[in-house]
């Protein structure tokens, strides 16, 4: 069955402000596996699963260049997703990721990988749809849903990322009733507040449109303490900070 949408929204925006532990709370039917090596979590039914009992060749040449990785299960989802491994590595530099295999010998045969994405939590639920969550190489936890398309697994959507960080500002912080257009400077008169340094905020969410090359994106919804919800940029510095304490840049 599959678990509304709605509940899934509420169950993750409470997980972004700390108050569950683990996607276990939202999934209670599924199995855990932790892959410490390789820095990753995952959750999948157990009635869909078999132990892959012998490891593929290819696997040791990736540790050998010095990547943790594993292929435990072969998951059968169900709803039209083809039988498939998972695999997980840690990546060159802690960047770990997950894919599903088709071909579990040979992940660079031809439409083999019907699903990637890096993260460090997995979620492979029973309805067929995946939940992937991680801060590596992000500024904040990116929580993102993927559904099957036939051929692979797309990433549906969004209007938003939630982001759910407190933080404190270190500059002067604007914020505007519209969202800045490129990287222009705000217009006057959309101009809600400019928060001194020093203010407590919490950033609410963040744009999706406009995103860089790596995925990140400068614009954020931000809401004061008074309770003021408004639009404000704060792109990441070269050395990864940013002019709000408590949002930084997670990677190397």
């Amino acid at each position: 069955m599959r678990v509304p949408a709605i509940s899934i929204v509420l169950g993750i925006l409470t997980c972004g402000r700390g108050l569950c532990a683990d996607p276990s709370m939202l999934f209670p039917d599924l199995t855990k596996l932790d892959l410490k090596d390789e820095g990753v979590r995952v959750w999948y039914p157990k009635d869909r699963a078999q132990p892959i009992a012998k490891a593929p060749a290819y696997l040791k040449e990736v540790e050998d260049a010095g990547v943790y990785i594993a292929e435990p299960v072969m998951l059968d989802l169900g709803h039209g997703v083809p039988k498939a491994a998972l695999a997980c590595d840690s990546g060159p530099s802690n960047d770990p990721s997950c894919r599903l295999l088709t071909k579990p010998d040979d992940p660079d045969a031809p439409r083999s990988v019907i699903f990637e994405s890096p993260g460090t939590e997995f979620v492979f639920a029973a309805s067929g749809e995946i939940y992937t969550f991680g801060a590596n190489d992000y500024a904040y936890d990116h929580h993102r849903l993927y559904r099957f398309d036939g051929k692979r697994f797309a990433e549906v959507a969004q209007p938003f990322r939630y982001v759910g960080i407190d933080g404190t500002t270190t500059t002067p912080l604007v914020l505007t009733s519209e969202r800045a257009s490129g990287t222009s400077k705000p217009d006057a008169k959309h101009v809600l507040a400019t928060l001194p340094a020093k203010t407590p905020i919490m950033i609410l969410l963040n744009a999706v449109s406009g995103d860089e090359e790596n995925g990140q994106n400068a614009d954020y919804l931000v809401r004061t303490r008074e309770g003021l919800v408004g639009w404000a940029r704060i792109p990441t510095k070269d050395d990864g900070t940013t002019i709000v304490e408590g949002l930084r840049y997670n990677g190397d």
